[in-house]
C-alpha cells in the first residue's frame, strides 16, 4: 500500500470534534484510529480499494450504515462490535454519537501486497461482508491496536505495531474462510537464519527495526517469520528487540557517562521518556537510579 487508506468523515459542525486521529502504514496494511470528543453528527464513507475491518467503541443516538447494494443497517450500541467489508465494495452512512468518548479503529489491507501471507495461509470462497459481529481473538487484537494508536505519549515500536496490524488482517481472513481454512504451523528458524538475525539486530539497535525487514532477511513472509521467530527465540520479535535494547542500555549506563537522552537515542528509543518507561518496566527502576545504585 503506497498511501494509507482512510475512512472519510464529514462533520455537521465546522469545527472537527476529533480529539485523536492517527494513521500508520506498512506494506499491505494500514491502521487508522479516531477518538471523537463531542457528540456531533457526522457522515462517513469508505471507497473499496482495500479490504476494510473496523472495531467500534461507539454508542449512537441514531445512525445507519449501508454497504452499497445492500439494505441499510441501523444500530446504537456498537461497543466491541466489528465490521468487515471485502475489497471492491463501498460503505456509506451517518451517525449521531451519544455524549461520551467514542472511538473506532480501522484496519485496511490489500491482499495483492500481502499475497505470500494469504496464499500460504488460506483457501476458500470469496469473502463476504460481516456487519456488527464479535469474535474473541480478533476483538482482543483490535483493542490492542486501539490502545497503541490512541496512546500519543508512548508510541509503539514499528515491529509491534506492524505485527498487530498484520495479525488483525490474517485473523479476519481466518474468520471469513474458517469453514475450509487450515492454518499452517510454522517450524523453527535455521541456525544460519538465527545467526543472521543476531548480527543484524545487534548492528541496528539504534534503528526502528520493522517486521518486514527481519522477515526479508530470512526469506520468509512476515506471518511465518513471526511464528518461527517465537518458536526459536521463545518470545515475539518486538519483545526480543526491547530486551536487547535494554541490555545495551544497561551496559552504556554502567560503562559510560553519556546522558540518558544520548543512551535512549543509541538504543533505538524515541526520546528519554519512552526509554525511561521501557527501562522501568523491564529493570524495575529508572535509568538514573540504576546508574546511581550500580
Amino acid at each position: 500500500m503506497d498511501t494509507p487508506e482512510e475512512l472519510h468523515l464529514r462533520f455537521a459542525e465546522t469545527e472537527s470534534p476529533v480529539e485523536t486521529h492517527a494513521i500508520r502504514n506498512w506494506r499491505g496494511v494500514s491502521v487508522q484510529f479516531s477518538r471523537l470528543k463531542l457528540p456531533t453528527e457526522y457522515e462517513f464513507q469508505w471507497d473499496g480499494n482495500c479490504h476494510y475491518l473496523a472495531h467500534h467503541d461507539l454508542i449512537l443516538a441514531d445512525g445507519e450504515m449501508e454497504v452499497l447494494g445492500e439494505k441499510p443497517i441501523a444500530a446504537k450500541d456498537l461497543r466491541d462490535k466489528m465490521t468487515y467489508v471485502p475489497k471492491g465494495q463501498t460503505i456509506n452512512g451517518w451517525a449521531a454519537p451519544a455524549d461520551r468518548m467514542n472511538a473506532f479503529t480501522v484496519v485496511s489491507f490489500d491482499p495483492a501486497a500481502m499475497e505470500e501471507e494469504l496464499a500460504a495461509e488460506f483457501n476458500g470462497p470469496n469473502p463476504v461482508p460481516h456487519i456488527y459481529f464479535q469474535d474473541v481473538e480478533l476483538g482482543a487484537t483490535m483493542r490492542k491496536l486501539a490502545r497503541m494508536m490512541g496512546d500519543e505519549r508512548k508510541p509503539a515500536s514499528k515491529a509491534y505495531a506492524e505485527t498487530l496490524g498484520l495479525t488483525a488482517a490474517l485473523e479476519m481472513f481466518r474468520l471469513s474462510h474458517e469453514a475450509t481454512s487450515q492454518i499452517f504451523t510454522a517450524g523453527r528458524l535455521t541456525a544460519a537464519q538465527i545467526r543472521l538475525l543476531h548480527d543484524y539486530i545487534d548492528q541496528n539497535l539504534a534503528q526502528d527495526i520493522g517486521l518486514d525487514e527481519l522477515a526479508s532477511l530470512c526469506g520468509l513472509t512476515r506471518f511465518h517469520f513471526a511464528r518461527a521467530f517465537k518458536a526459536s527465540f521463545g518470545e515475539p520479535p518486538y519483545q526480543y528487540l526491547m530486551r536487547k535494547r535494554i541490555e545495551l542500555a544497561r551496559q552504556l549506563l554502567l560503562t559510560t557517562k553519556h546522558p540518558v537522552a544520548e543512551i535512549a537515542a543509541a538504543t533505538g528509543f524515541n526520546g528519554a521518556s519512552q526509554f525511561g518507561r521501557a527501562f522501568r518496566d523491564l529493570v524495575g527502576q529508572s535509568p538514573l537510579a540504576f546508574r546511581r545504585n550500580a
